[in-house]
């Protein structure tokens, strides 16, 4: 595999060693490996590890160091104070006492998180708690860029764009999309067999929650989310090589991502229950025992209705996204809950 077709989802040995090594002291790495509502996305010699939509840490290896950013808006202390205005116009507060200038253990994590889950929205919100029930799920936060068609690159995100901080490089690792460019998000990546033992399946998400109008439109219209497939089918067809061999890599590293965390888990006394667990097809890719291909038409993710929903308008919507000439295919969830079955699986 060159170093062209995998760039854009691996992490160098290097990195993958200084990761393990800092799993065995206490501190933020070690804390966020336990926690078993974070999600880890592999980068390009990144890690981004997210809660509801958030970018919570950005992990690089700069000059063979394990660095970490986050976002200050993640690290405003949650307490309820009154602050007093002074008639100069100053308020009255410690800033040591409103945002956490040191990292303390686990109380600032769940505190970043609770300051996470306030920004967060309902789509956000929604699709963390899918993610949280989808053991199949690989990736996450997918950037695709483009102009025009067979003009697609990646764009780079770090913290700075609500609901969507990934800086996911999809094909060629492009630094920085030009602003003329249009940047669109696939949000999941999931792994799927399909009956042949020696195959596994790359398939694309788009999560959408009910209220989006990007589902609906005039009888005379087309939905946007029609257009929107459309260009990702495109994409995902022209660039299909490139991502299997991309994604293999990735599969590798999640493996030995996933087998830290368990360790960290099983030492710092989360409860089995909680272990973070990966669909064994991860690691049977990773191994090269199932050859990968990929499906180029994305599935459609609808949350956020009650049954009421399902069977008035928004069922109508949904029902002309799937019927011709549409002919998307669309999972109906309803609300996420503790209890949802895996919404990325086959349909």
């Amino acid at each position: 595999m060159s170093d062209q077709t995998s760039v854009f989802r691996v992490l160098s040995p290097g990195f993958l060693d200084a990761l393990e090594a800092l799993a065995e002291r206490q501190g933020w790495w070690q804390d966020a490996l336990a926690h078993p509502d974070l999600i880890l996305a592999v980068r390009r010699e990144a890690v981004n590890v997210y809660h509801r939509g958030a970018s919570i840490f950005r992990v690089t290896f700069p000059n063979g160091t394990i660095a970490a950013t986050t976002h200050a808006k993640y690290l405003l202390r949650q307490r309820q104070a009154t602050v007093r205005l002074d008639p100069a116009g100053g308020f009255g507060i410690d800033p040591a006492s409103a945002v956490w200038t040191d990292y303390a253990g686990p109380a600032t994590l769940a505190e970043m998180l609770r300051a996470a889950s306030a920004l967060a929205g309902l789509e956000k919100t929604g699709l963390h708690r899918l993610l949280r029930n989808a053991p199949n799920v690989i990736d996450v936060e997918i950037a695709l860029t483009g102009s025009t068609p067979g003009n697609t690159t990646t764009g780079n995100d770090e913290h700075n764009n609500e609901g969507a901080e990934a800086d996911a490089a999809l094909l060629d690792g492009t630094e920085v999309a030009p602003p003329t460019q249009r940047q669109d998000r696939l949000d999941v990546a999931s792994l799927e067999e399909r009956g042949n033992p020696d195959e596994a399946w790359l398939v694309f998400h788009e999560a959408k929650i009910a209220a989006n109008p990007e589902l609906r439109a005039a009888p005379d219209n087309v939905p946007a989310i029609v257009e929107q497939v459309a260009r990702y089918t495109e994409t995902l067809t022209r660039e299909a090589d490139r991502l299997v061999a991309g994604y293999q890599a990735l599969c590798r590293d999640l493996t030995r991502l996933d087998a830290l965390r368990q360790r960290v888990q099983g030492t710092t006394g989360v409860s089995e229950a909680d272990f973070w667990r990966r669909d064994p097809l991860a690691a049977e890719v990773a191994e090269g025992k199932r050859c990968l291909r990929v499906d180029p038409r994305p599935r459609l993710v609808v949350f956020g209705f009650d049954a009421n929903q399902r069977n008035g308008i928004l069922g109508g919507h949904l029902n002309r996204l799937q019927a011709e000439p549409f002919s998307l295919a669309v999972r109906a969830i309803g609300n996420p809950g503790a209890g949802t079955s895996n919404a990325f699986r086959r349909l």
